[in-house]
């Protein structure tokens, strides 16, 4: 089941509004890999869309790794270092969803 999860979690989807989330990806989808990450079963999380992602990586309490890439050749960039699971938790939710508010460094 985890790896049927885990091959989901790539999908990207864009809202002809100019929003973009992943909303291929369900909501009990991405709580369940990041329920794996923090008991350690996986080691990082990406959420792609189009050539952008999000990505998380860490196990239990934190602190978690959060970075992004916008894509066409751009640097990784370090949103927190040193998020804790709550903070990492609802950046995932919010990137996922298209929420601009999902930056938090």
């Amino acid at each position: 089941m985890l790896e049927v999860l885990l091959d989901n979690l790539g999908t990207t989807a864009v809202d002809p509004t100019g929003a973009s989330g992943v909303s291929s990806v369900s909501q009990e989808q991405l709580d369940r890999a990041i329920a794996a990450l923090e008991r350690g079963e996986i080691e990082y999380i990406i959420l792609e869309d189009g050539e952008a992602f999000l990505q998380a990586a860490g196990e239990g309490a934190g602190p978690y790794a959060v970075q992004f890439n916008p894509g066409a050749g751009e640097d990784l960039i370090e949103i927190s270092a040193g998020a804790d699971v709550n903070t990492m938790r609802e950046t995932l939710r919010r990137y996922r969803r298209g929420d601009p508010a999902w930056r938090i460094g």
